[in-house]
């Protein structure tokens, strides 16, 4: 429910800025100079995106020391027939224009994690086998790597009305996600048989490079701030996984090869400068 009455919110700021901006433009001034929304040479702008995420890490499965290798293959998670939501803000997008019917975007972000390792301290008991000692579980080692970094261009196209900027563009996205696994975890038996549960850390790497085509819209709402909408008519991805279950053991590669035609879309809120 909340995420609906902010929605109305910006509905009905909206609706409000645009009939004050109007009534303004309606006032007979002949020395007024005539106010322009379209963005020009020279001119930034930066936008809160929302929709779904760009982060791909489908497919990220880290090897088991204790079983086979996953085959799992990197799964473009940010293409999804039925789950997409406008109201999922996921990231931020920049654009400056070199001319005033050309501008350069950019965007992506960065999630870093790192958990360091702590051995394992068994528990110490006496001859009754009553604990005298209480033992501690290992903390498994986490290190974890999502990165998404786009890249593009864009071409805007003039309209009788200022305040909306259509564009057709192309962006390029890169993709790499990676997660590092280490139990360090070390057992004895009642025979004083040691067990190690890993000998170095197990890891999957998935990195993914493509191309898209842009097209979207870009509406004024008062001279520096807009709401956009654009679509990716035609999109293409290549992602590759690479598994290693340890140190010294052979590694599992996949592959995928993704195409999908006006399947990704993406709401924006942004300002410009």
């Amino acid at each position: 429910m909340k995420k609906y009455l902010i929605l109305c919110f910006i509905l009905a700021f909206t609706l409000t800025s645009v009939s004050a901006q109007d009534k303004v433009s309606n006032q007979d001034c002949d020395n007024c100079e005539v106010e322009t929304f379209a963005p020009k040479k020279g001119d930034f702008t930066a936008a809160m995106v929302f929709g779904r995420g760009a982060y791909l890490n489908g497919g990220l499965t880290v090897p088991s020391s204790f079983s086979s290798v996953s085959g799992d293959a990197p799964y473009l998670n940010t293409v999804d027939a039925n789950n997409n939501s406008v109201s999922n803000m996921v990231g931020a997008e920049g654009r400056y224009y070199v001319g005033n019917k050309f501008a350069l975007s950019f965007g992506g972000g960065a999630i870093l994690r790192n958990t360091p390792a702590q051995l394992n301290i068994p528990a110490v008991v006496d001859a009754n086998g009553n604990q005298i000692i209480q033992g501690y579980n290992a903390v498994v080692a986490n290190e974890r790597i999502d990165l998404n970094v786009t890249v593009g261009g864009q071409w805007m196209f003039k309209t009788n009305n200022d305040r909306l900027v259509p564009y057709l563009g192309f962006a390029l996205p890169f993709n790499y996600a990676r997660q590092s696994l280490y139990d360090p975890t070390i057992t004895v038996d009642n025979t004083g048989n040691p067990t190690i549960t890993d000998l170095g850390a197990r890891h999957v790497d998935i990195a993914a490079f493509g191309v898209q085509a842009v097209a979207g819209v870009d509406y004024y709402v008062v001279k520096d701030v807009f709401f956009g909408f654009d679509i990716k008519p035609v999109s293409y991805t290549y992602a590759a996984s690479l598994k290693n279950p340890g140190p010294g053991l052979m590694n599992l590669e996949s592959e995928t090869d993704t195409v999908s035609f006006f399947a990704q879309f993406s709401f924006k809120l942004g300002f410009k400068f």
